[in-house]
Order: C-alpha cells, then structure tokens, then sequence
C-alpha cells in the first residue's frame, strides 16, 4: 500500500474537531511531512491543518433544523470533490458526522483514494446490519472507540481494529501536566450549555433557572460555565444577565472546569463522557424544537437499541446518571440536584460507577490510545 503524505480530514461537531486535532498532532510526530486539509476547526487548524471549512456552526440534531444548512453543505461537497479527483490527497479521514462523511466516503471510494473511518456511524446505537455493511463497504479501515462499537462492527469486517477510547489518554495526559488533581471546589457546579445553536436556545434557559432556582435553594452553590469556543458568548451572557449573582464564563477550559467541580449540569454527548471519565456527578438534558421532537420520537422508538441516551449509562449497561430529554422543567431539575448533592454517599456511589466507565474505555490499561491509532492509520 502506497504511504500516506497527504490527508482529507473532515468533521462537522466539536468533539470531533478535538479527537481530529489530537489525531493530527499523533500522525504528525509519527510522519513530520505529514500535510493534511481538513474541514474542522480550531483544533485541526491548531495542529498543522489548512482549514478548509468549519461546519462546527452549523452542527445540529433533528431533521427541520438540518434544512436550512443543505444548500452549504452541497457547495462544499463539490468543493471536496475537486480536491479528491485533483490527486492532491492519499486517504480521506472521516471523523464521526455519518451523513456528510459517508457522501465523501463514497466519492473518495469511487476516485480509488484510501477511506479510513476514525469514530465511525453509530450503527451499533441506531442503525442495523445494512448500514454497518453499507460503512465496511465504503472504507478500507474502521476504528471505533467504544468496546461495544467494535463487537458489533467486528463480524462484518477483519478492517475494524479498536485500541480504546482516546479521551481516556487525553484526560490522563491533562491531569499528568496539572502534576495534581485540582482540589473540587464545594458546591461548585459547572455548567456545560453545549456547541450547537439549537442547544442555546433549548436547553440553556433551562439551565439559568435551574441556577436560579439552586441558589434559592441554597446560597453558597456556586456556578462556573465552559464554552467550546466563542461562537455563542454573546447570547449566553445575555440570558445570563437576569440571574442576581455572577457566573463566569471560561473558553475552552473543559477539563480545568470539571476537575475543580462537585456537580455538572451537561447538554448530552461527548461531555457526558469526559465527566465520567474524571469522575464528576452529572445530569445529562436534551431537548429538541418542538416541530423536530415528534419526528425524532417515532425514530427513537423504532431505531434506539438502548434504554438510555447518555454515553456513560450505554457504556455501564445501567442508570449511573441520571437524563432528563423533553419535557423536563427547571424546579425538577433544581429539586433532584439540590437533594442529590445533600447526600455525600449517594455522591460517592456514582463516582464509584464513573471510574467503572473509565475502566469499560479502556483495553489492557494502554494509556498511549491516541498514539497507536496513528500508527495503525499510516502503517
């Protein structure tokens, strides 16, 4: 096989810009002349890319707010299509977002350019046996990131190698540069409003007042917010601006945010699993536009393999946090945390269960997870 010099990496979520900048950054140490393109962000570009385009902004879930970002994504799609019949690039490198990335999978398959598949769709949650042979068939090599991810993949395909999950490494390498664990702060809860628009605008007014209403409940809580980037700063300090008392708000700081709290108020997905991973009690909340959920619902109920949606608790096989989806109000909220942080033992037991999902990501202790995925990619 001829070596890779040149790389497509593309990504439309923020989590998937993170695992794209730590992979770029291993296949550089591993291949210095590495050069790669990548649709991302600051992340990728961070880590040597030239950035093609960003669709962290127009990242979403439900089908009515996908509409309006179609035409955007077909211009793009032209675009990546040029650069892969200009003979520019050796492999394409998709990274999560299965339907744009399995549009370019299919052209870069079709133009004889090697397909490599990092977080690969999540059949195993959503789809069925057709869909996993429909990924096989377009990639020439899958590396998933959950156990379950790959026993399921496994059958289809002697190309699905799994070396764990890579934040497990990209946690450990922060807390072994901290050289400590900063100490948690008491009734600190940070609070994580999530990277995408429909996540301001529905899940985060809840959030304000259920921090409102937690501080009526009890003075001394204290709150301290994280973004991914700067993109919606402005309009989460102007929600903020009804609250009496000051919330900070940090860019970036994921894992200093989380180190230092007793408590997390997180928008479900890939932060889920970060607080888990270190240990922090969480509640995970989604909630859809009312014009999506009823759509989303009827493909929950007929496609959904699990009984939960937060990654810890898929990961578990149980209820180790708690979720709230739809219909849940801020004085439900604010009750259950208010009462759930006045119990130190029931605190501890689901620490407890975290460090047992740290475990489940884990295969044989390897701590260089990122490391080896780079080099299974350019061996």
């Amino acid at each position: 096989m001829t070596p890779i010099k040149r790389v497509l990496i593309i990504t439309g979520e923020v989590s998937g810009d993170v695992h794209g900048g730590y992979l770029l950054k291993a296949l550089k140490q591993e291949n210095p002349r590495l050069e790669a393109f990548a649709v991302g962000s600051t992340h990728l570009q961070a880590a040597g890319a030239t950035l093609l385009a960003d669709l962290t902004r127009r990242s979403t879930i439900g089908f009515i707010e996908t509409l309006k970002h179609i035409p955007a994504l077909l211009l793009l799609k032209n675009k990546l299509s040029r650069l892969l019949s200009s003979g520019a690039v050796d492999a394409l490198i998709c990274i999560d977002y299965q339907g744009f990335n399995m549009i370019m999978a299919d052209i870069a398959k079709k133009k004889g350019i090697r397909v490599i598949y990092y977080i690969p769709p999540q059949e195993w949650v959503w789809g069925s046996s057709k869909g996993m042979q429909k990924v096989v068939d377009l990639t020439d090599q899958i590396i998933p990131i959950f156990r379950q991810e790959y026993e399921h993949y496994q059958p289809f395909s002697d190309k699905v190698e799994f070396f764990g999950h890579p934040l497990v490494s990209m946690i450990d390498e922060f807390l072994l540069k901290q050289g400590m664990r900063p100490a948690i702060l008491p009734k600190r809860i940070s609070v994580f409003p999530g990277s995408r628009e429909q996540e301001i605008r529905h899940v985060f007014p809840v959030m304000v007042d259920t921090m409102e209403r937690l501080y009526q409940l009890d003075p001394l809580v204290t709150f301290e917010i994280n973004l991914p980037n700067t993109h919606y700063e402005k309009k989460i300090k102007q929600r903020l601006a009804s609250l009496p008392f000051e919330v900070p708000i940090l860019i970036g700081k994921t894992y200093e945010v989380l180190a230092r709290s007793e408590f997390a108020l997180l928008t479900s997905g890939t932060i889920c699993l970060e607080a888990a991973i270190m240990a922090v009690p969480h509640v995970s909340l989604y909630k859809f536009s009312r014009l999506s959920y009823p759509i989303i619902k009827r493909v929950i109920d007929k496609k959904f393999k699990y009984d939960w949606f937060s990654l810890p608790n898929i990961v578990a096989g149980k209820e180790v946090i708690r979720e709230f989806l739809q219909d849940f109000t801020a004085k439900e909220l604010s009750d259950f945390i208010h009462e759930l942080m006045s119990k130190p033992r029931a605190l501890a037991t689901i620490r407890q269960n975290l460090v047992a999902v740290k475990q489940q990501l884990q295969v044989d202790g390897r701590v260089d997870v990122i490391q080896q995925i780079a080099k299974a990619i350019l061996k």
